[in-house]
C-alpha cells in the first residue's frame, strides 16, 4: 500500500499521470520480459479474483505496451492450485507467489487490525464509500501497513465485498427465529451470531454449499454477490436481508523482495492498475449484489427485508465485540482502541451510520 504520508487521491493522480508521461517520453527499445506469478485461493467465480484476470492484468499489460520497454509474462494460479484461501499470505511472504489475492479475514492472528469492519457490523452497504474510509484509515495509521510489511509484502489494493445477509433453509423474520439453528460463516463474522441463540459454525465460502446440502448447517451468513454464482439459494432458499454491512475482507499484495527488483516503470504500471482495480472491484460488487439476489429470486428463492427495528435490536443485543477485540489487542501492545476509535470517527465523517456506536461501552 502506498505511503500513508501522501494523500491517496493525489497519489492516484500522480501514478496515472506518470504512467501516461512515460508512455509518451521513453524511447523505443527492445522489450524486457518479466515473469510474475499471481495466485488466489478462490476461483474466478469470486468477483475480486475474476477482475484480477479481466481488469488488473490487462490494465498492467496495456500501460506497459504503451510504454514499450517491458512486458509481463503472467502465470495465473487460481482456485487453490498453488495456495488455498488461508495460505496465500504465506505464499506471497515466502516468495512462492509474487502477487496474491489475500483474504485477510482468515488471518486474524497475523493481521488483527485489518479485521476492523468485521468487528463493527451493521454499517453501510455502500462499498465504494466504505473503501474510501479504509484508505483514509491506512493513511492515518501506518501500523496497518507495517503489519503487512512484517509478512514481507505490501498492499497494492484493498478489496471489499458487498453487504452480508442471512441465507437459511427456514424463514427468518426475527432474531428469535435463529435460536438453536446452526449457522455457518467465515472469520470474525462468527461474532455476528452472538446477538442471539444461533449456533455458530466456522466455515469458508468454498465449503458453504456442501455444508448446507449435507445438513451440517442450516444457514449461512454471506455477501450478496456470492449468492447466485455459488448457487447458495438452491440449498438455502430463504434470504433475509439483514445487512450486516459491506466489509473490507481481502487485499491484492506483492512480495517486497520482488517489488524491490522491479523497474520503476513496471512498479508505476502495477500501482496504476491496482488503483483502478480497487475502484472497479468496489463498484462491481456494490452494483452486482442486487442482480445476484434478483437471480436467486427468479430461481425460486424467497428474498425478504429484515425489519429495521429487528436489525437495531440485533445489534444492541450483541456483546460489544469491537470493544472486546480492541482491548485484547491493546493488551498485546497493538493499536486496538486507536484503530477502533479512528475507524468509527472516519465512518461518521463519511456519513456512514452504524446501528450502534461500537467504540462506546
Amino acid at each position: 500500500m502506498p505511503s500513508p504520508a501522501r494523500p491517496r487521491a493525489a497519489l492516484r493522480a500522480a501514478i496515472l499521470g506518470s504512467a501516461s508521461v512515460l508512455a509518451l517520453s521513453l524511447p523505443a527499445a527492445a522489450q524486457e520480459t518479466i515473469p510474475l506469478t499471481i495466485v488466489a485461493g478462490h476461483a474466478p467465480v469470486a468477483m475480486g479474483v475474476a477482475l484480477l484476470r479481466d481488469h488488473f492484468i490487462p490494465e498492467v499489460d496495456r500501460i506497459l505496451a504503451e510504454q514499450g520497454d517491458y512486458q509481463i509474462e503472467w502465470t495465473q494460479a487460481y482456485a487453490g492450485s498453488v495456495a488455498d484461501y488461508n495460505g496465500v499470505l504465506e505464499a506471497v511472504e515466502d516468495g512462492i507467489a509474487d502477487l496474491g489475492y489475500v483474504p485477510h479475514l482468515f488471518e486474524a492472528d497475523k493481521l488483527p487490525l485489518e479485521q476492523i469492519t468485521y468487528v463493527t457490523p451493521f454499517g453501510t452497504a455502500d462499498l465504494p464509500k466504505l473503501m474510501e474510509v479504509i484508505e483514509r484509515l491506512h493513511e492515518e495509521l501506518p501500523e496497518l501497513d507495517q503489519a503487512w510489511a512484517d509478512h514481507n509484502q505490501r498492499v497494492l489494493a484493498p478489496v471489499g465485498i458487498d453487504a452480508y445477509h442471512l441465507l437459511t433453509s427456514f424463514p427468518v423474520e426475527t432474531l428469535a427465529d435463529m435460536d438453536g439453528r446452526k449457522i455457518g460463516t467465515a472469520g470474525l463474522a462468527l461474532n455476528w451470531l452472538k446477538g442471539g441463540e444461533a449456533i455458530p459454525v466456522a466455515l469458508a465460502l468454498p465449503t458453504f454449499y456442501n455444508s448446507m446440502s449435507t445438513g451440517l448447517i442450516e444457514g449461512i451468513v454471506t455477501f450478496e454477490t456470492a449468492v447466485a454464482p455459488y448457487k447458495f439459494h438452491e440449498v438455502a432458499p430463504y434470504i433475509a436481508k439483514v445487512n450486516f454491512g459491506a466489509q473490507y475482507g481481502s487485499a491484492l499484495t506483492v512480495n517486497l523482495d520482488v517489488w524491490d527488483t522491479l523497474p520503476d516503470p513496471v512498479k508505476e504500471a502495477i500501482e496504476a492498475a491496482a488503483q483502478s482495480y480497487m475502484d472497479v472491484v468496489a463498484e462491481a460488487y456494490y452494483t452486482s449484489g442486487a442482480q445476484s439476489l434478483e437471480a436467486a429470486a427468479a430461481a425460486g428463492a424467497t428474498v425478504s427485508e429484515f425489519p429495521d427495528a429487528q436489525r437495531k435490536a440485533y445489534a444492541e443485543k450483541m456483546p460489544n465485540v469491537a470493544m472486546e477485540w480492541a482491548k485484547a489487542l491493546d493488551a498485546k501492545g497493538l493499536s486496538g482502541t486507536k484503530t477502533l476509535e479512528t475507524y468509527m470517527r472516519l465512518s461518521r465523517e463519511a456519513g456512514i451510520e452504524h446501528a450502534r456506536d461500537w467504540s462506546q461501552e
